[in-house]
């Protein structure tokens, strides 16, 4: 299900009023206005794996290939 305000799914909305970790993917994504196309940025500039795995959902990025 999409949200109809942001257009994002909404487990994705939930997830980051309850995680810290979505929370601060989605405040990285906004800040540095990340796209799909910035996979090669995420992968070599994010260390953590719980905040790549975040933000590739957020972005809707295959975390399977990383």
């Amino acid at each position: 299900m999409i949200s109809s305000e942001t257009k994002e799914p909404l487990s994705v909305i939930i997830k980051e009023s309850i995680s810290r970790v979505y929370a601060t993917a989605q405040l990285i994504i906004k800040e540095y206005n990340l796209t799909k196309a910035d996979k090669e940025k995420i992968d070599k500039n994010i260390t953590d794996e719980k905040l790549k795995k975040a933000i590739y959902e957020i972005l809707g990025i295959n975390s399977e290939k990383h």
